[in-house]
């Protein structure tokens, strides 16, 4: 299979490794906060209606995203931002999501470049299965961690927050990655 966002190069790490991952013919849906791939807008507002019922969730930046706080016994704690896909017309297939420090404001331990470096370990705690791996495009430095359909693509925003968009790699138009 040559995936066009990436070109036909053999040589690609990225490349190589959803090549490898989609093969298994594994299927990994399941997201967080019992969110998966594949279910509709309403499902996902009813089920986020609910969460923030049981005062797991609340309204997250701008009431644009739905926030989840951990700690995990992290020394701060984290905020996590989540949103379905806006454009699905049917199952989505993506979600964008963002982490950053709770207490940011300004405090240099706090930044995006430290959580950064904490967040493989999260994900891998989360996840299990392969470990995250780092490749560079654009002049960027992108943080994948793959297993089977499910790629989770996190990066530097900016001072304070570090993004991450789940792709249901076996649904995703490929031409989409490439923006």
């Amino acid at each position: 299979m040559c995936l066009i966002f990436f070109g036909c190069n053999p040589e690609n790490k990225l490349e190589k490794v959803i090549e490898k991952e989609l093969a298994t013919g594994i299927r990994n849906d399941s997201l967080f906060l019992e969110l998966e791939f594949g279910i509709t807008m309403q499902e996902f507002y009813d089920h986020c209606r609910e969460l923030n019922r049981q005062g797991i969730v609340m309204e997250g930046s701008k009431n644009m995203s739905v926030e989840y706080i951990f700690k995990d016994s992290l020394d701060q704690p984290i905020a996590f931002n989540f949103y379905a896909d806006r454009d699905a017309d049917g199952p989505i297939h993506r979600y964008y999501t963002s982490f950053y420090y709770y207490a940011f404001a300004l405090n240099r331990h706090l930044y995006s470049d430290r959580l950064m470096e904490m967040l493989p370990a999260i994900l891998k705690d989360w996840y299990g299965g392969n470990k995250p791996f780092t490749v560079m495009k654009d002049g960027k430095e992108y943080l994948y961690k793959i297993d089977g359909n499910r790629m989770i693509e996190l990066s530097i925003y900016d001072l304070s927050t570090v993004t991450a968009t789940y792709y249901d790699l076996s649904q995703i138009n490929f031409q989409e990655l490439e923006q």
